[in-house]
């Protein structure tokens, strides 16, 4: 009586711990937060909210001790832990992030124009299939080293297989690195940089966006991250040198830890003005 007892009580104990709960993202003035990325830090679960700000996030079997973080670029990271999470109302209010950023003049003679990165690759490397939701939130990123003042212009995409029900949103992040990996608390953009695609976008296997005015600059390594926005519905394939062994890709899923493939580089590359 007492093993059933026992039994009965761990397994009301693992019941009542599976829980998938849904919550609203929005601003100070009530406004929902669409893309907004929400996950359990060191973890590969999360969601991205939809345009009214609404998530969804499985909790089952997860330390109640970790952090739940939402990250969107131009607010203030928000972090809290699953046991105060659950116990609220589920509504996350993110305050905005206030940046006083001062122009910065190019004198064009003291300026250089370079690209780094892996560009004009046509061989398939890596992509999202909304049919594989295991894979559909990946983020990936490449490393470019540096030691020169420069600024980040524009960012490039080689796209060599694109098939789209709806249109695609490509969200992107400049970020410096610690430890060798990328550091989203150094973030170099002070807001979502978001590029929205449809098949007739793409140009020559490429697409762009220019970042021009957004003001990146950094005279260290820094990382370019690229992941698809709440909704993608198709399939995409980013193409990338698999015969680049001095190269690393780096990839996690949600906020989950980064992992490096060291043999190839997915094809995303910069357009930066260095200071010679």
């Amino acid at each position: 009586m007492i093993k059933k007892t026992t039994l009965f009580l761990f397994f009301i104990s693992i019941v009542s711990y599976s829980q998938e709960i849904k919550g609203k993202i929005v601003d100070t003035e009530n406004k929902p937060v669409e893309n907004a990325r929400i996950g359990i830090e060191n973890e590969s679960v999360g969601d991205l909210t939809d345009v009214n700000g609404n998530f969804k996030i499985d909790l089952t079997n997860i330390d109640s001790s970790k952090k739940i973080k939402v990250l969107v670029s131009e607010f203030l990271p928000f972090e809290t832990n699953i046991k105060s999470f659950i116990n609220s109302n589920h509504e996350i209010i993110l305050k905005e992030k206030i940046t006083k950023i001062e122009e910065v003049k190019i004198d064009q003679k003291k300026f250089a124009k370079r690209n780094f990165g892996t560009s004009n690759s046509k061989r398939a490397y890596c992509g999202y299939d909304s049919e594989r939701k295991d894979k559909v939130y990946r983020e990936y990123a490449i490393r470019i080293e540096n030691k020169k003042r420069l600024k980040v212009k524009k960012i490039n995409l080689n796209l060599v297989s694109i098939n789209l029900n709806s249109p695609a949103d490509l969200i992107f992040d400049i970020q410096n690195s610690t430890n060798g990996f990328p550091d989203d608390s150094k973030s170099l953009t002070n807001e979502t940089i978001k590029l929205t695609i449809n098949k007739e976008d793409v140009i020559n296997n490429k697409v762009s966006i220019d970042v021009s005015d957004k003001n990146i600059w950094t005279n260290e390594d820094f990382f370019v991250t690229v992941r698809v926005g709440e909704g993608f519905n198709g399939r995409l394939m980013i193409g990338g040198n698999i015969f680049a062994f001095s190269k690393n890709t780096y990839y996690r899923n949600y906020f989950g830890s980064w992992e490096k493939f060291s043999a190839g580089e997915p094809s995303i590359n910069v357009d930066v003005a260095v200071e010679k």
